[in-house]
């Protein structure tokens, strides 16, 4: 990811990380308002946002998988870019790109992804809740709120065109789109972006398809629904265990990070028990994780060593009470690994560290310490400011060290009595523990999941309503649609660039036979105008678009073989003449070969020998047509012995289930085509037996 101005210190910073900021409409902000005036204006907007995130985490007793949401000031000013490793010489050679002051805030998410979206859900209900706050998210992906509504993106969006256009205004979301005359590639500044919104709130508002997107990913976190992440679970814990986690219930999720992420050295930890001796008395009490927090603790196999005192019921006789003290154990151990793990912010800041040399090494590239001498007083005092700058962001993120520091200091400074008067209370009145069925799921259950959030636009079931002809009709306008190093035009894309012949008036009747259709293909002929072959001449162009819009009768049963004709004699005969006479017939890199006409007969000769055509799916007489139209099409055919149309849909669809039966659900050309259609076959359709395939029931 590219180095953003205003962005938070790499040097601290993780990969699984979410970054945010908020630019608030300052009052009476000018070149001659104080850096402290501004901080105080900035203090006060923090105030009131984290007011509002915290009401809305206590609404949803929302547990933070790793850190949480926070915000801190920047006022924008020289000292303050230059500790946030930006470049002063950014001010005279691109000055909107310094941002004007905002809070700004780095989360890290681990491995819960949820964390992640529901501070898209918070910062949707700060700019709602202050219209005067605009907002921007993204993570080590970019944009991903884009992502999430990939499907539904105008044109024009791509990762290139949307950098920095993504905000959220007044609880929705906003993609700007540069000016026609502009390079949609280039990335825009931030402080550009929120000042066209300023000009115009509601001009660049997202459509309601992207906005949809979107609302839906959020669902989950709204008032009015059970937040089915959380997952409440009965365990038996030491008593200052308990006690802790009653206190702070977010400690649960380093606890059980710091468990299931275990090493040697962590382990030894575990052989005394320091802090958390197993023979101290256990306390029955109601526990919240999320449900990757459960799972992750469910499924990190480990048996108490019982020469310390750890004393389990036999699992067989009790599975439940069994669960309950073996789930306190992994619990009781992981708030251990912490401790034994505590280190204060001021201890970990030493001058010998790889980040603090690297970040160091940045100011002084960057001009911080200006001309001062190394150990004279102005050296001094900014070195002390960066160490404090430096310091502050690590104790932004709740690594293990700083958790470990906060449980010794609760440890020995505990609450007085607030916390053994909740558990005494809640002792008695314990709340079930939730059903964690949902921890096991089936192969079927799994594939319905990833059917619904993944799967195609369509699936075709041959037990369904669908139809044969509906489905060749499908395949033929993707075959139709344009392609390029992007991919499959989307429909309707390319109706701005059709070409002349698509506004032609059609061909008079008497062209072609009455039973005949005309299909044109577009694309080549699109491909085949850009072509400088064709636009040297247009006499040689008329002759391609000829052989381009050959004539493909829909049923002509005069072959001497099994297998139908691809147009009328006479028209083919046109065709060829008119392209083997191209360019009056001198320039040979314009003659068709009429061997090529000679080929296609043998072929004819050679097919018309063997029962090719009796594999082919016949139409049937009774299910789809009447007597009478049945007597009719003998009628028509009575000179051809034992004569039976061919079905070119139930063939098509046909052929292209055996092979996606050939593929055993791996990657295929009929799969792979089937994604590109945007479509996929039902479990029922791979099953289903090619011969019991008929024209109204596929």
């Amino acid at each position: 990811m590219n180095k953003l101005p205003g962005a938070n210190l790499e040097f601290v910073r993780e990969d699984d990380f979410v970054e945010y900021y908020i630019f608030p409409k300052l009052d009476d902000v000018d070149e001659k308002t104080s850096d402290e005036q501004v901080r105080q204006q900035l203090e006060q907007v923090r105030a009131d946002c984290m007011s509002i995130v915290e009401k809305k985490v206590a609404e949803r007793c929302y547990i933070w998988n790793k850190d949480e949401f926070q915000l801190q000031v920047r006022t924008g000013s020289a000292e303050e870019r230059l500790l946030n490793e930006e470049d002063n010489k950014q001010e005279e050679e691109e000055p909107e790109g310094i941002l004007p002051p905002h809070l700004h805030g780095v989360t890290h998410y681990g491995d819960n992804i949820g964390d992640e979206w529901f501070i898209v859900y918070l910062l949707s209900e700060l700019t709602r809740s202050r219209p005067d706050c605009i907002a921007r998210v993204f993570d080590g992906d970019g944009e991903f709120l884009l992502i999430e509504a990939a499907d539904v993106l105008p044109d024009w969006a791509s990762p290139e065109t949307c950098e920095q256009r993504v905000y959220l205004v007044n609880g929705g979301l906003q993609l700007l789109q540069n000016a026609s005359n502009t390079s949609d590639s280039k990335r825009m500044p931030m402080a550009k972006a929120v000042q066209r919104i300023r000009l115009n709130p509601t001009l660049y508002r997202c459509s309601r398809d992207i906005q949809n997107c979107i609302e839906a990913r959020l669902q989950e976190f709204q008032p009015a629904t059970r937040h089915a992440s959380i997952h409440r679970q009965i365990v038996q814990l030491p008593q200052n265990a308990a006690q802790l986690l009653k206190q702070r219930p977010g400690l649960v999720a380093s606890a059980v990070r710091a468990f299931c992420e275990r090493d040697a050295i962590d382990s030894k930890a575990l052989r005394t028990m320091r802090y958390f001796p197993p023979e101290t008395p256990r306390k029955r009490t109601n526990v919240a994780f999320t449900r990757y927090l459960y799972a992750m603790l469910m499924h990190s196999q480990y048996t108490p060593e019982r020469r310390l005192g750890w004393k389990l019921t036999d699992a067989v006789a009790n599975p439940e009470c069994y669960k309950e003290q073996l789930l306190g154990v992994k619990l009781a151990s992981g708030l251990e690994i912490l401790a034994s793990q505590a280190k204060r912010a001021g201890d970990q800041l030493d001058d010998k560290s790889p980040a603090w040399r690297a970040y160091l090494r940045s100011l002084q590239g960057k001009g911080y310490f200006r001309d001062n001498i190394e150990g004279s007083a102005e050296y001094e005092r900014l070195l002390v400011t960066a160490k404090e700058y430096f310091k502050r962001n690590q104790e932004r993120f709740r690594t293990a060290p700083l958790v470990g520091a906060e449980i010794v200091d609760m440890l020995l400074h505990p609450a007085e009595g607030s916390a053994a008067e909740l558990l005494r209370d809640e002792e008695n009145n314990l709340l079930p523990s939730d059903a964690d069925d949902w921890l096991n799921i089936t192969a079927e259950d799994l594939d319905a999941m990833l059917q619904q959030r993944y799967g195609p636009q369509k699936l075709y079931n041959p037990n369904g309503d669908m139809n044969a002809e509906e489905f060749t009709k499908h395949l033929s306008q993707f075959l139709d649609r344009q392609s390029n190093f992007e991919g499959i035009e989307g429909p309707g894309e390319a109706a701005d660039e059709l070409d002349s012949d698509d506004d032609e008036p059609p061909a008079p009747a008497s062209a072609t036979s009455s039973n005949a259709k005309v299909k044109k293909n577009a694309s080549m002929r699109k491909a085949c105008k850009r072509s400088s072959l064709i636009q040297s001449d247009e006499q040689d162009s008329t002759h391609v678009r000829n052989f381009l819009d050959f004539v493909i009768p829909e049923d002509n049963w005069d072959s001497t073989s099994e297998m139908s004709d691809y147009a009328d004699e006479e028209d083919i005969e046109r065709n060829f003449d008119a392209l083997s006479n191209a360019s009056g017939g001198g320039d040979a890199n314009y003659r068709l070969d009429r061997n090529i006409k000679a080929y296609m007969e043998q072929m004819d000769r050679e097919l018309a020998q063997t029962t090719i055509g009796k594999s082919f799916h016949a139409k049937s007489s009774t299910a789809t047509n009447s007597t009478e139209q049945h007597h009719a099409a003998e009628d028509d055919f009575d000179d051809i012995e034992d004569f039976e149309p061919i079905n070119i849909n139930v063939n098509t669809l046909r052929n292209m289930m055996d092979s996606y039966k050939s593929q055993m659900g791996g990657a295929g050309p009929v799969s792979n085509l089937f994604n590109a259609m945007g479509v996929g076959m039902s479990a029922a359709a791979a099953d289903e037996k090619a011969k019991d395939l008929s024209e109204s029931a596929v």
